[in-house]
């Protein structure tokens, strides 16, 4: 299943993963968008809360290095959304697969020092 982090709109692409408003879930071509209840929790609650979601697939506008590090280890494919303010606007063909090779580059919130695990 993947899952799009969305704003109150349930239709924007949140510019935060973890602290977004919304999460869209997309299943075999359906949607369900149900409001994230762990937007302020700390980061173990959250990641506990995530595992329940079997998500397999992440898209995102933004992301902190650790998080993506964290996913990695759950693996979860993070997708960096680059072209699209909505998502049913996102093509699949012009998403960029974040790794630890170039989480560095792209993965820029919440943690200056990006030290590997």
């Amino acid at each position: 299943m993947t899952l799009i982090p969305v704003e109150e709109d349930k239709k924007t692409i949140a510019h935060r993963f973890r602290k977004a408003h919304s999460f869209a879930f997309l299943d075999e071509g359906q949607i369900i968008v149900q409001e994230n209840p762990h937007k302020t929790s700390k980061s173990p609650e959250f990641f506990e809360y995530f595992k329940t979601l079997n998500v397999d697939t992440l898209y995102v506008k933004e992301l902190g290095y650790k998080t993506l590090l964290t996913l990695l280890k759950m693996e979860v494919e993070v997708f960096l959304v680059q072209e699209a303010d909505r998502w049913n606007q996102i093509r699949p063909n012009s998403l960029l697969l974040l790794d630890k090779e170039n989480a560095k580059e792209h993965c820029s919130l919440g943690h200056d020092n990006k030290e590997s695990n």
